[in-house]
Order: C-alpha cells, then structure tokens, then sequence
C-alpha cells in the first residue's frame, strides 16, 4: 500500500510547480538527509504545453507511484533511490524534460501531441 502522505507531499510540490515555487520555497517537506537520493525533475518548454504520465519512485524497498497532468512548466525536488518518469505530450508545442539524480541527469526535447519518453535515473 502506497502511504497517503507521500501522494499529499507530492500533490502539493506539483501545486507549488505549478505556481512557481521550488517544494522548498513552498515549505513541502520532501528533503531527506540523504542527499545521495535527492532528485529534481524539471518539465519546461513552450508555455502551456500540456502532458501527462506516471513518475514511479523506488525508496528503501517501496515503490510509490504518482500520476502527472499538468502544464510547463514544472519542478519537482523528490527523495528516492531510483526514478522512472514516463511522459506523454498531450496538447501542440514542445517539452524538455531534464531528470537529476546525485551526479547523473538525463535529458529529452519532444514535440507534438502524442510524443512520449521514458526517463530513468538511479
């Protein structure tokens, strides 16, 4: 079972994306002292481009999963061991998508309605 707190603290850091603010600046408590499972997703792109996916969180033995429908742009500061994030571009315009774990980060553009990509970082 998936604790009713994480979709909470997930739910306000998209809200607070959403109007600006890093899940720190809006007071979300989703920092952990392990700075190693830190990871920050960004969605920028067109403005107002839309999209939708699942952002699927491993974390000490637990899988959590989140399901995204927003517009750009987007950010996200997240703890986790390993991160998968699969993205479907629903409206015209274009997405960038960078997913930053400790020292690796992954990257994709797409554009149209109907382009999707599939981002992973451990």
């Amino acid at each position: 079972m998936i604790p009713r707190r994480w979709f909470l603290l997930a739910a306000l850091a998209i809200a607070a994306a959403h109007h600006g603010l890093s899940a720190s600046e809006a007071g979300i408590g989703l920092h952990s002292e392990r700075e190693n499972d830190m990871i920050q997703l960004d969605i920028t792109g067109e403005q107002g481009t839309r999209f939708s996916g699942i952002l699927t969180i491993h974390d000490q033995g637990e899988t959590h999963q989140q399901h995204l429908e927003d517009t750009v742009p987007v950010q996200l500061t997240l703890t986790g061991e390993r991160i998968v994030l699969e993205l479907t571009q629903d409206s015209e315009g274009s997405l960038d998508i960078e997913l930053r774990k400790g020292g690796n980060r992954s990257t994709s553009r797409i554009s149209g309605p109907g382009s999707r990509v599939r981002l992973s970082a451990h």
